[in-house]
């Protein structure tokens, strides 16, 4: 058995490997030169879901709820130009594309791959690209184009319990959202009381050049969205 530098026991030695040693170096650039803070809301998702089950059961690639978040992500950041911007020393730089990263869990650990042009996609288009990158990165086939570029991104932890955290946007990013998992809590809905699917909805953002008001707001239209979900079928 060999030792840690510290002298330490150690069980085993796992090498990083190329994509995943690209995502550490990301990892701690953000937090060596961002000024990172965040804010949360709970969001209703009753009605996404809603959507889901009645129209889109059936639907041909599958919708998963996942794909709907990305979606009305992808329709809001155009909205809020700094959520989708990096800061160059003294200059903003506002993207004129969303890229959408998204989170991928892998026996490596997350992997943030990317979606091009996402509010510019279809649901179903959308749908096909977030499927065939789920499947190159499980079968082991994503190249670095496949995790270059991204303008924001999203880390739906929900399945894994998760209520909410810290995600660290990835630089040159700006912003990165985390999706905790959905619990049925009751809430006030038209002046009665109804059992609701509610998530907490977290971003962390670089205070340098995107302040609480700013994000807030896009949070808040984030969530006229999701709560009135029919737009994303356009």
């Amino acid at each position: 058995m060999t030792e840690s530098p510290r002298g330490l026991p150690v069980k085993e030695t796992i090498r990083l490997k190329s994509i995943r040693k690209v995502m550490a170096q990301t990892m701690k650039t953000s937090v060596d030169n961002a000024a990172l803070s965040q804010i949360s809301r709970e969001i209703d998702i009753t009605a996404l879901q809603t959507l889901r089950r009645e129209k889109l059961t059936d639907a041909q690639p599958r919708v998963s709820l996942n794909t709907l978040i990305m979606a009305a992500v992808a329709q809001t950041l155009p909205h809020h130009p700094l959520l989708n911007a990096e800061l160059v020393e003294r200059d903003i730089l506002v993207y004129n594309t969303v890229n959408l990263g998204m989170a991928v869990a892998t026996p490596d650990g997350l992997i943030v791959v990317v979606v091009p042009k996402a509010h510019e996609l279809s649901l179903s288009k959308l749908a096909v690209a977030i499927e065939v990158l789920v499947e190159r990165t499980h079968s082991g086939t994503l190249t670095m184009e496949d995790i270059e570029g991204g303008t924001f991104t999203v880390s739906n932890l929900g399945m894994y319990g998760v209520d909410g955290g810290f995600p660290l946007p990835r630089p040159p990013e700006g912003a990165i959202l985390l999706v905790g998992q959905a619990r049925p809590k009751p809430a006030v809905v038209e002046d009665q009381i109804a059992i609701r699917d509610i998530a907490w909805f977290s971003l962390t953002y670089d205070h340098r050049f995107i302040d609480g008001a700013t994000a807030a707001a896009f949070l808040r239209d984030l969530n006229n969205l999701i709560t009135t979900p029919e737009t994303l079928l356009d």
